[in-house]
């Protein structure tokens, strides 16, 4: 018995391949673009943050006591920062080490470029 579809165009091997590209390209996408964001977080970190929290800084020696080895000094060598932690320490007073940084110095996509860089080596 032929098949009721015989003589017409088999789809699912056109659909499964094009769609394999295309989620590829999506996902390639979100890579270069995640990329972009990490580095310029790594530029606005280098700008803002690595003045108190490069190695030998104040910050990064007084974390060096604090922590006697069991988490990084430097900041950006940490894997459990969260989102949060990160926003709350940029925003807010941390009497009487960090002062907060307005959004006028870190504006809200900086701070988010800056998590994305801080959070780059938690995958």
């Amino acid at each position: 018995m032929a098949s009721p579809h015989a003589g017409e165009p088999r789809m699912n091997h056109i659909l499964i391949p094009g769609s394999l590209l295309f989620a590829l390209s999506v996902s390639a996408d979100h890579v270069a673009a995640q990329d972009e964001l990490v580095e310029r977080g790594r530029e606005v970190y280098d700008n803002w943050c690595a003045i108190c929290h490069a190695p030998g800084e104040g910050a990064t020696r007084i974390l060096e006591e604090r922590y006697l080895g069991s988490l990084p000094a430097v900041v950006d060598e940490r894997t459990n920062l969260t989102a949060e932690l990160i926003t709350a320490r940029v925003r807010t007073w941390v009497a009487p080490q960090m002062p907060p940084f307005r959004q006028s110095e870190v504006s809200d996509a900086d701070l988010e470029a800056v998590i994305a860089y801080l959070k780059r080596n938690d995958e």
